[in-house]
């Protein structure tokens, strides 16, 4: 474990703001400190890059997974149905309706990457989990490398997303750095990112499953991703609401607390209408970069 006593990027010392644990594998506790100057939030201390696979090593974690148990892996399966015709139209409003080449970072099971193909689109995934590499091979016959190949190479791509990936990378910062060297001079980075903002966030606190320890090692908002973006070269061109996040995040976020899965819908349906009136209340939100 690495403790973190000071932001990565500020260089400024860290603040606990509270402590929260490990609700889906271990039970270990963990502390969120917070960045008083850019408001990046941090899971400390954090595994390293050595350890923080055994904190993936589970049924339950339905991302890298492609399972039907369970109530939970159907409202996300239900969900992701959803937002992968979401995340289609928004590439093609940005890329002017031209497929091209895309690559998506912590690809998971591969369903955005055949999606996109689908429509014509050039596809390549990166994920650091070698079940899920084998499981988008085997399952969509699609190229996916590990970070290590993707990091080495020099491909230019048109569209590359980071969908709910970036909060789980060691140095995200490096990425993104190394992302704005792939893209092309038009090329459009798309990340989608919990926002601890969010109303749900504010409702659970230490509860909240978006902040899920250790997996997720950063937290941000709004503020913190726009200093961020800046610091490695890029701006932010638009910000989106990911709408059925706040209702499946309440209500894992309500099972953390011993509430039911009732509370946890009319919750959601709080933080979405929130979301609706002000978007920095949203669960999750896309950013657009250039």
């Amino acid at each position: 474990m690495n403790k973190q006593t000071h932001c990565p990027l500020c260089k400024n010392e860290l603040v606990k703001i509270f402590s929260t644990k490990d609700y889906l594998i271990s039970g270990e506790k963990f502390d969120i400190v917070e960045c008083s100057l850019c408001k990046l939030r941090i899971t400390n201390p954090f595994p390293s890059v050595d350890t923080i696979g055994n904190y993936y090593n589970s049924e339950d974690y339905i991302s890298h997974s492609d399972g039907t148990k369970g109530l939970f892996e159907f409202i996300y399966k239900f969900v992701r149905s959803y937002m992968l015709d979401k995340k289609r139209k928004l590439i093609e409003k940005f890329s002017g309706n031209r497929p091209g080449r895309l690559l998506d970072i912590g690809c998971g099971a591969g369903h955005f990457l055949h999606a996109m193909k689908k429509t014509g689109w050039n596809v390549q995934g990166v994920d650091v989990s070698e079940k899920a590499r084998e499981l988008v091979s085997d399952t969509f016959n699609l190229d996916v490398k590990s970070p290590l190949d993707w990091l080495n190479s020099d491909e230019k791509y048109d569209i590359i997303t980071c969908w709910h990936s970036l909060e789980h990378i060691h140095e995200p910062w490096v990425y993104l750095d190394k992302i704005r060297t792939h893209l092309n001079p038009d090329g459009v980075l798309v990340v989608a990112l919990p926002n601890y903002n969010s109303t749900d966030a504010k409702r659970y606190g230490p509860c909240w499953a978006a902040y899920d320890t250790p997996r997720h090692l950063y937290h941000f908002t709004i503020e913190s991703m726009e200093k961020i973006a800046s610091f490695c070269g890029f701006s932010i061109k638009s910000i989106h609401r990911m709408n059925f996040d706040s209702f499946y995040v309440s209500i894992l976020s309500a099972q953390h607390m011993g509430k039911s899965v009732i509370s946890g819908v009319l919750n959601g349906f709080i933080s979405w209408l929130s979301a609706i009136l002000n978007r920095e209340k949203c669960s999750s939100l896309i950013y657009i970069m250039k």
